[in-house]
């Protein structure tokens, strides 16, 4: 491609085609732009697609809260309609008791995402409370089941007055062990 086509007198070379070699030269040029305009289309569209599922995910995160939070006023409107009354005020207590510690929790994890901080003390995980039986293989087994799909936790944080509800995705693949990225023990 950067061979000279003429000899030190500036004559055309002899031992070479040159109409062949021009020509030749000619559609390498000219296949190289036609590859540069492909791959700046490919890049674009790799951008548009991997924007577009970006969005779809972050719709379904801000969906998923939506439809927790509903969920989580409903129940928390009958928890004070209960311990209004006076007769369920015993429940109440009993499903405000922690079961479960939050010990390590790992950067860049769904655990961080959600808002879990170390020593944060678990009272319900999805379904799973202090009155289920066999706390944490169940919280295990209810984690594995919600895989990629929103999980409303509730934590008591700082002196144990502050109640927290948060919205955890598990997953894997998000570059650490397990599907939180955090560290549960019992209390």
């Amino acid at each position: 491609m950067t061979d000279r086509l003429v000899d030190s007198n500036g004559f055309p070379r002899s031992d070479i085609d040159l109409v062949a070699v021009t020509t030749a030269r000619s559609n390498i040029v000219k296949l190289k732009n036609d590859h540069k305009e492909i791959m700046l289309q490919i890049e674009e569209a790799l951008h548009a697609v991997h924007a577009e599922a970006l969005a779809e995910r972050e719709k379904k995160k801000e969906e998923a809260a939506q439809a927790a939070l509903q969920g989580e006023s409903s129940s928390s409107t009958t928890v004070a309609q209960a311990s209004q009354s006076g007769g369920g005020s015993n429940t109440v207590e009993a499903s405000l008791t922690p079961f479960a510690k939050v010990n390590a929790v790992a950067p860049d994890s769904p655990a961080r995402e959600a808002g879990l901080l170390q020593g944060d003390k678990i009272v319900a995980f999805g379904t799973v409370t202090a009155s289920t039986p066999n706390v944490l293989p169940s919280l295990s087994e209810h984690v594995q089941s919600r895989e990629n799909k929103p999980i409303l936790v509730k934590v008591l944080r700082g002196d144990a007055s502050e109640l927290q509800s948060l919205i955890l995705i598990p997953r894997q693949g998000w570059g650490g062990r397990g599907m939180l990225g955090c560290h549960i023990v019992p209390v």
